[in-house]
């Protein structure tokens, strides 16, 4: 039996295939479900390099030597994509043949630390009012702070404090501010799977 004389098949059949280029690759071009996947991969590596299209310097014009082997390797961490997402793809991309060029310039890392906090100011439905993303790969941190009026827009800070903070336990840490204030430290949250 070939895959064009299968049943239909839901999105969530499918779903194991978003995450695996391998899986996917067994679906012809020309498919119905392939489409289905490509589609919904669209939208991922369109919120990965079009927010961050410095990773294209690391990649290729395509994006996919960087795409497919994160996705594969998130399924297999299964790994939440939420505001998280861009700190996971510098946390493979660290395992990956592209780390001497990652490390060797911060600009990705203030990227993706951007990309999240945004992603998080903009999502979070929470009372919080700003989120902290801290690095152990640097002294830097970055907050991001959620709309404080109707006339004002969420705003992203790099901040490079005169006494560091203490790096966070993993590759990446966080905590949350009740208030618009930079006041308090109560300790780095690992990120959630």
């Amino acid at each position: 039996m070939t895959l064009l004389s299968l049943p239909s098949r839901t999105d969530r059949d499918l779903y194991p295939a978003l995450m695996s280029p391998q899986l996917c690759a067994k679906y012809p071009a020309d498919h119905k479900a392939f489409v289905r996947i490509d589609v919904s991969l669209r939208v991922y590596w369109h919120t990965l390099f079009d927010i961050c299209p410095e990773l294209l310097e690391l990649s290729g014009p395509d994006g996919m030597s960087i795409f497919r082997p994160f996705m594969a390797w998130a399924g297999e961490k299964k790994l939440a994509f939420d505001w998280s997402y861009y700190l996971w793809v510098y946390v493979w991309l660290r395992e990956s043949p592209f780390k001497d060029r990652l490390l060797a310039d911060g600009k990705y890392l203030r990227s993706i630390m951007g990309a999240s906090a945004a992603r998080w100011a903009v999502l979070d439905r929470g009372r919080n009012c700003g989120l902290v993303i801290g690095c152990a790969d640097s002294t830097d941190f970055v907050v991001g702070w959620k709309c404080r009026s109707v006339r004002f827009g969420r705003e992203i800070e790099l901040i490079a404090p005169e006494e560091p903070l203490p790096a966070p336990p993993d590759i990446f840490g966080y905590f949350t501010l009740p208030t618009f204030e930079l006041d308090i430290f109560p300790g780095w949250q690992s990120l959630a799977r």
